[in-house]
């Protein structure tokens, strides 16, 4: 399934054969200070904030926007990774810390390829 929206995300979620963890980041972009001249400057995403959250507790990209907003955190970028659970039952917070350590610190580097990113309004961004 090819995923083009929050929504689409949602469903490819809940149709795994196992239950997933959502792991959600939510990151500010900071322009790189100084960067050589006649040279575009580059963004850096840093993480600000992260959640997890069942399937069954997400249902639209504007509830969850709304949820964040109540911590009161600037962010400009939504990333999202998944973690799948086993023999039915959702990945203990052992696990899933870890693989929010291991999210985190893809961001740090710039290694985003399997994760899931939008903007503030919802669209999907494409990496380069």
């Amino acid at each position: 399934m090819q995923i083009n929206s929050f929504e689409d995300l949602i469903v490819a979620a809940a149709m795994q054969a196992q239950p997933q963890r959502l792991l959600i980041a939510f990151a500010i972009a900071e322009a790189e200070p100084d960067p050589a001249p006649g040279t575009a400057g580059r963004t850096t995403l840093v993480p600000v904030m992260c959640v997890d959250k069942q399937v069954g507790e997400l249902d639209t990209y504007a509830n969850l926007v709304a949820e964040a907003q109540t911590m009161g955190q600037p962010w400009d970028v939504m990333l999202i990774s998944t973690l799948s659970g086993q023999n039915g039952v959702l990945p203990d917070p052992q696990r899933t810390d870890a693989a929010f350590n291991q999210m985190l610190g893809h961001i740090q580097q710039g290694q985003m390829e399997r994760m899931l990113a939008f903007d503030r309004s919802g669209d999907l961004l494409r990496y380069h």
